[in-house]
């Protein structure tokens, strides 16, 4: 069955967009398929005129983009499209690009993307601009939560103070998309909800999705990790686990939490977390901001490089790899 509609995930990255997706993608009309950061990078090279408008060119670029390497499909020679539909080659492309995977998936019955690649929040107008029916959902989480998880990981910040600021950006981005687009477009998710309520929590996402809920969506299994990305997913494939939701508060030191509710301010009180310091939370000295800066450039931008190329092997040694700049792209 053809691709008919997308169902965008995104948020801040350690929100929950992947288990999130398996949910959703559990679901019988539904396929979920593997971050495709790749789309932006294509739909870019297309606006900027570095690429010509027809499916051969865009596949060319497609299949040289190591983030779809990473996906491990072997697709078939690509279908002539007819050239007096409306919609946008690229969209016709990739909804042709799922449709191969959901057979590979033997999910070929789908009829319904779930794409759960976390920067989809940042271009929710442009990707609105390829799918018009496409549904969004910002996934909210945390972000002392947020912070433990990503922190002690080989890409993204590694210090408190940088993960805060980051935070922040990242979810300014869905918090703006939720008032441009509005909730018939729109939905924002608790990650908290999500694990701690999964059924109502995902009756009311079935609701804004025109679906009819199943029970198979509380399982989280309908998402099939690439080899790439599955030492990063290893709780995919398993019901919603309520215990991880407070495990910050014993990951981070109480001076990491203090830190980041002062560098955050009342930013989580307006997403409904309480703080712990509050106005009583002190800012990082400077020996703490030094030693964070150092910890970035050390871990950051050496240690955490070193095991990217180490887990990226045999990508980086592909001359498509050099030549589309990706060499320090370190992203998940």
């Amino acid at each position: 069955m053809a691709i008919k509609q997308q169902i965008f995930i995104g948020g801040c990255s350690r929100s929950g967009t992947t288990l999130l997706g398996a949910m959703i993608g559990a679901h019988s009309d539904m396929i979920c398929s593997p971050e495709s950061h790749f789309k932006m990078d294509v739909l870019r090279a297309l606006e900027k005129g570095k690429v010509n408008a027809n499916p051969s060119a865009l596949m060319t670029l497609i299949q040289r983009h190591w983030r779809f390497k990473i996906w491990e499909l072997e697709l078939p020679p690509i279908e002539l499209f007819n050239d007096d539909s409306d919609e946008p080659v690229l969209a016709r492309l990739l909804n042709w690009i799922i449709d191969q995977y959901a057979q590979q998936q033997e999910r070929s019955q789908a009829s319904k993307w779930v794409d759960h690649t976390p920067e989809n929040i940042s271009y929710a107008h442009s990707l609105l601009q390829l799918f018009p029916n496409a549904r969004f959902i910002h996934i909210v989480r945390d972000g002392r939560a947020v912070a433990a998880s990503i922190m002690p990981l080989d890409w993204g910040p590694n210090s408190i103070m940088k993960t805060s600021r980051w935070w922040m950006r990242m979810m300014s981005f869905g918090l703006a998309a939720e008032k441009a687009l509005g909730p018939e477009i729109i939905m924002q998710v608790k990650y908290e909800d999500l694990v701690l309520e999964p059924e109502p929590t995902m009756r009311s996402i079935s609701q804004f999705l025109g679906i009819e809920y199943e029970p198979a969506m509380l399982h989280a299994t309908g998402f099939n990790p690439p080899s790439y990305t599955t030492r990063q997913h290893k709780l995919v494939g398993n019901r919603p686990d309520a215990s991880v939701v407070n495990r910050w508060e014993t990951k981070l030191t109480s001076r990491q939490i203090e830190i980041f509710e002062h560098q955050t301010r009342d930013f989580l009180s307006f997403l409904g977390y309480p703080l712990h310091y509050g106005m009583h939370a002190k800012g990082p000295s400077f020996g703490e901001v030094q030693q964070d800066k150092l910890r970035e450039l050390i871990q950051g931008e050496v240690m955490n490089k070193l095991k990217w190329l180490k887990r990226s092997y045999p990508l980086w040694l592909s001359r498509d790899f050099y030549s589309q700049g990706k060499f320090t792209d370190t992203n998940n």
